[in-house]
């Protein structure tokens, strides 16, 4: 198994309650493989749409290796 440390950018719906963010979070970040551990660290408004915030959020990943299967 691998752990990847990763940096990306995931686009926060105004339609997405707040209490509904970290399902949302978890929905996405689960696409990416198996969350060992997640945080935002920052929010930002999207300058071209009212309708959109982006989060920044860090995760560690584990990704199983072929040989393990």
């Amino acid at each position: 198994m691998k752990l990847t440390k990763v940096d990306l950018d995931l686009d926060w719906p105004k339609s997405i309650e707040i209490i509904n963010l970290r399902k949302y979070i978890m929905v996405n970040l689960l696409k990416k493989g198996s969350v060992v551990r997640w945080s935002i660290t920052d929010i930002q408004d999207s300058g071209d749409s009212l309708n959109k915030r982006k989060l920044r959020i860090n995760v560690v990943l584990a990704i199983s290796s072929k040989s393990e299967i």
